[in-house]
């Protein structure tokens, strides 16, 4: 009895991410990817905002992930940001080199679309849903590849991949939040 009361205070003191992971459907078929995922972060509308538009240092905390950088001046609409990853089974149907063109309205929605890549077509967006702590993060994407997906590559796979990278983005803008 008493360990589990020490397990529930352990419980009850934990991120909100570790406990809430993100929920993520995906439709892998020969018209591409379509991605939907929706997270609970436990920061401000500002401060996640402030970390999906910090696109320069977005490979120092997003697994996989291995370059990102502003390619655009500031001023210039929409940014234009070069992303790279890792490659492996999920370049197959996420590009591991492209060029977005990202379409701001803060501090609630981004929109993004390739320009260039390894990709035939790659457009999303990014939606953040209330202004106070918790928010709502909702990633929409529909991706074309150069190739069609191969039959071994499942949604199972891909969730746990999209996952993975978006409970990142959550966890550093909570670490943010937790620092403000």
């Amino acid at each position: 009895m008493n360990r589990y009361r020490i397990l529930l205070g352990v419980l009850a003191c934990l991120p909100a991410m570790v406990l809430a992971r993100a929920n993520v459907v995906t439709d892998i078929g020969l018209a591409g990817v379509r991605i939907q995922a929706v997270a609970q972060v436990d920061a401000d509308a500002d401060v996640l905002w402030a970390t999906l538009t910090d696109y320069n240092r977005l490979a120092s905390f997003v697994p996989g992930m291995t370059l990102s950088r502003q390619v655009s001046p500031p001023q210039v609409r929409p940014r234009l940001v070069e992303q790279k990853g890792e490659g492996g089974l999920l370049s197959l149907v996420l590009p591991d080199h492209v060029v977005l063109a990202m379409d701001e309205r803060p501090p609630v929605w981004i929109g993004f679309r390739s320009v260039s890549g390894w990709v035939a077509s790659m457009r999303g967006e990014w939606r953040i849903e209330g202004s106070r702590r918790p928010v709502r993060l909702v990633y929409r994407a529909h991706v074309v590849p150069l190739l069609p997906p191969p039959p071994a590559l499942t949604d199972a796979y891909v969730q746990d991949e999209v996952r993975l990278r978006l409970d990142a983005v959550a966890r550093e803008a909570e670490r943010r939040m937790a620092v403000r």
